[in-house]
């Protein structure tokens, strides 16, 4: 598949099952009938297709004008380490900031750090409380209970 050409574009149609289908391949779960829900409650998505597989996925939730976070980006495993995920990012952050959207937030595992560096994204410590594995993800490391600060 060296020669693969690859199409990435904004809002084009995806069906949920490509999607679901895409995750699996990266070992995420499917998450089975949400992305029905998902898509038309998202600001935007990006996709990357070779002819009409899709290959790339990554969505993006908005205000519309302060903030946009980047979510979901997949790559399938046979296409990775090709500058397939680099350019969704870079398009999305490109079509974001002409939509006059300031400030452009991606989460990662520690272990991506590294793309997103080469994407050109200041990294920034921040945290996540993911309310299904009760992980704080601040650090990569594990937690069961999530500290607040005093305020």
């Amino acid at each position: 598949m060296a020669n693969a050409v690859c199409h990435i574009g904004r809002d084009k149609p995806v069906t949920a099952a490509e999607i679901e289908d895409l995750r699996c391949s990266v070992g995420w779960d499917r998450f089975e009938d949400k992305y029905d829900q998902i898509l038309p409650n998202s600001y935007t998505h990006f996709t990357a297709y070779d002819a009409n597989r899709l290959i790339g996925f990554l969505n993006v939730i908005s205000d519309g004008i302060g903030d946009a976070f980047l979510l979901d980006l997949i790559v399938a495993p046979d296409f990775q380490k090709r500058g397939i995920g680099k350019a969704l990012v870079k398009k999305a952050v490109t079509d974001l900031t002409m939509d006059g959207i300031r400030c452009i937030h991606a989460t990662f595992s520690p272990d991506l750090e590294g793309f997103y560096r080469k994407c050109g994204s200041p990294i920034f410590s921040a945290g996540i409380i993911d309310t299904v594995q009760r992980d704080t993800c601040a650090n990569g490391t594990r937690s069961d209970t999530v500290s607040t600060p005093e305020i």
